[in-house]
């Protein structure tokens, strides 16, 4: 029986994605530079956000509230990277996201990188936080990779 109840964000819940390094994004010894990675991560956030089809609103949005990273092998030029964004902890107005940053090869990855980010919902009239709406969950599943 298929439920017809619209799928939710789930803890657990990936979503990759694949970028190529650019030219630019690599310091004079061909290594990704440190703040690409945090510059990836948001790319990931809100590739979410737009490839769900989350609703848009003036008044209510998302802020990123913590983000740290843990380098554990240089990236170099040239290099596809892949950004994983696991769902860790839903909260009742925060998300909180772990993060891989790895380098794709043709038959394997390879871990270069961990972090982690926290989100929350905000009412930015109020100037504070907001629980999640039911319908930006359910946007947010809608590019997900259940495995």
């Amino acid at each position: 029986m298929v439920s017809s109840e619209p799928q939710t964000l789930m803890v657990g819940d990936i979503f990759d994605f694949d970028i190529p390094m650019r030219w630019s994004d690599a310091d004079a010894l061909a290594h990704l530079n440190n703040c690409n990675y945090f510059r990836y991560m948001e790319e990931g956030r809100l590739k979410m956000f737009y490839e769900g089809g989350a609703p848009q609103s003036t008044r209510y949005g998302p802020v990123v509230v913590h983000c740290e990273c843990d380098f554990k092998k240089s990236i170099t030029y040239p290099a596809t990277v892949r950004v994983s964004h696991r769902v860790a902890r839903i909260g009742r107005s925060s998300l909180e996201q772990s993060v891989d940053i790895s380098v794709v090869y043709p038959d394997r990855l390879e871990l270069c990188a961990q972090g982690k980010s926290i989100m929350v919902w905000m009412d930015f009239e109020l100037n504070q936080s907001h629980p999640w709406p039911a319908e930006v969950l359910q946007a947010l599943a809608k590019p997900i990779n259940r495995r």
